[in-house]
């Protein structure tokens, strides 16, 4: 572990014999890594300095923020001596609402900050700016003792490593990934479409989901209700069931829409259906094959939690069961009567045994590791997700929905404190992993 302080002799670094000796520096030169940006400097030794202390030319304060009060790994490599792990997390879209106060609510993302250390700092997507290299935002000071002393603002170099939980727009994205490389946690927004689109392309990631099309026309809609019994049509960029509808047929031939909130319309094939199904098709909706896993009419689904450890490799971390309201399609939380710990619903739902139970969550740990690894070869670096999955009659795992950007609400209500801390906690261990550390 190691300090920083600035000193007055430009483009030098500075430190003690000692110091130079335990890490076995030679060198007159080397080059200085934090976060991106890189830069030789002369190497000075300097014996009034503590012993684990690097002294950096105060002319970087200029262009950056590096704190004095936190601590610090190091790596050196040849002649690259890199400080960090300097991470992001993009946790906002706008910085408007960036503030010591706001930010109070992440304070328990970092209660296992000592195992990964550095200067990491919260920001939102619009505070990085390409020009500059570097991204506006508020550094966590594990010494601080309210808010105001907590979250201290500064403008840092880009970082080694991002964890993103909210979009970043092409121009900036493209800069941060063409700096930084492939260590974005999260790395693409894909949306149902971008599923349902791959899933059309390759078997081996269909194989995970109910079969699914871009809605299209009448004809599509009567030929998958006749082979599925009923299909759900979801807009492409939905979240929390909104725009979601059942869709069966009735013994006239009408088709019978039920939405969220178990409101019922009936639309008739030709005029009225067209235009409702053309109003959809301009948003981007899917249709997807309806699968039966209703218990005493409720539907049931489960929430998996996978997330990337510190060695680089997918974990399930917890699993919760939701059982809808009676005749709701959709189990978010709104329209959840119950919730229950993951081995719990499936004992409840399936009427098993401890043994079954664990064999049923084993195979839904299977198929979300599975289609985790898939996503990480189809459209980027993941790391942090929660995939919702149903479960059949027959006992086949079906994953309907990963969520990148989702809550904690129904953890909080279960009072499940301890995977609340690995699911907050965790990804910036990976982050550290990933930034070299």
């Amino acid at each position: 572990m190691i300090k920083i302080t600035h000193m007055t002799e430009p483009d030098t670094i500075e430190f003690t014999m000692k110091f130079a000796e335990v890490y076995d520096i030679n060198s007159k030169k080397l080059i200085i890594r934090i976060g991106a940006w890189v830069r030789e400097m002369v190497v000075n030794i300097n014996d009034e300095l503590p012993e684990d202390t690097i002294g950096l030319p105060k002319e970087l304060k200029e262009y950056f923020t590096v704190p004095e009060e936190l601590s610090y790994e190091m790596v050196i490599k040849n002649r690259t001596l890199t400080i960090g792990p300097v991470i992001a997390f993009v946790a906002y879209r706008g910085k408007r609402t960036l503030s010591p106060k706001s930010l109070e609510l992440y304070k328990h993302r970092f209660t296992n900050y000592k195992k990964v250390n550095g200067l990491v700092f919260i920001c939102a997507a619009s505070g990085i700016n390409p020009s500059t290299k570097t991204i506006e935002g508020y550094y966590y000071n594990p010494n601080g003792k309210d808010a105001n002393t907590r979250w201290m603002y500064g403008v840092f170099p880009y970082p080694n490593a991002v964890y993103k939980r909210k979009p970043i727009d092409g121009y900036r994205y493209n800069d941060l990934v063409s700096t930084i490389g492939d260590r974005i946690i999260n790395s693409f927004f894909f949306l149902k479409a971008d599923i349902t689109q791959m899933t059309q392309r390759d078997k081996n990631f269909q194989k995970y989901f109910p079969y699914s099309e871009m809605l299209d026309t009448e004809e599509q809609l009567s030929r998958l209700i006749e082979q599925y019994q009923f299909v759900y049509i979801k807009p492409s960029n939905g979240r929390q069931g909104i725009g979601i509808y059942k869709v069966t047929r009735d013994l006239s031939g009408n088709y019978q829409f039920m939405d969220r909130r178990k409101k019922v319309f009936s639309l008739a094939k030709g005029g009225q259906l067209n235009h409702f199904l053309n109003k959809c098709k301009r948003k981007k909706y899917i249709i997807q094959q309806g699968i039966d896993s209703e218990v005493n009419n409720q539907q049931v689904d489960f929430r998996v939690y996978a997330q990337k450890n510190k060695m680089g490799q997918w974990v399930c971390q917890g699993m919760i069961g939701r059982l809808a309201k009676k005749g709701s399609v959709v189990t978010n939380l709104a329209f959840t009567e119950k919730l229950l710990p993951g081995l719990e619903a499936i004992k409840t739902i399936f009427q098993a045994d401890n043994k079954n139970a664990k064999k049923i969550q084993d195979e839904i740990y299977k198929q979300c590791i599975g289609v985790c690894e898939e996503l990480d070869k189809k459209f980027g670096k993941y790391g942090d997700v929660a995939i919702d999955v149903i479960v059949d009659a027959s006992q086949r795992v079906w994953i309907l929905e990963i969520n990148k950007d989702f809550g904690y609400q129904s953890l909080v209500k279960l009072k499940n404190r301890k995977l609340l801390r690995t699911l907050r906690t965790t990804p910036f261990e990976y982050a550290k992993t990933l930034a070299g550390f």
